[in-house]
């Protein structure tokens, strides 16, 4: 006689997870225990690795961005004369569009009490 097979299955034929006869009740339970962490698991793996993946693709990007900004640093030759002479001009023109800013007013005023 032929021996019967291990696999008995169950009501359906699309079903695909059948019986098992030859596994131990043990097996069996501990099987039922850790299939929920185990799965659990592999999706906390599956989404470290997706953050990995954006957060390496974000480091790549900055790192582009400093050395985009290394190479224009490194080829900005200004002298420290240079720059100080560059200050002092800006300070120049700032004070000159001062005053000019304080003469206006009293162009201004002077032109309101003319009108009144």
């Amino acid at each position: 006689m032929d021996e019967p097979s291990t696999f008995t299955p169950l009501s359906s034929e699309n079903d695909t997870h059948p019986i098992i006869n030859d596994l131990h009740p043990i097996e069996l339970a501990a099987h039922s225990l850790l299939t929920g962490p185990l799965d659990t698991l592999s999706e906390n793996f599956e989404s470290l690795n997706q953050s990995q993946i954006i957060l390496l693709a974000r480091l790549r990007v900055i790192e582009n961005r400093l050395e985009k900004f290394k190479e224009l640093v490194e080829s900005n030759n200004i002298s420290e004369k240079q720059m100080i002479a560059q200050f002092n001009k800006i300070r120049e023109l700032s004070d000159r569009l001062t005053n000019s800013l304080k003469q206006l007013d009293k162009i201004d005023s002077r032109i309101s009490r003319m009108n009144e």
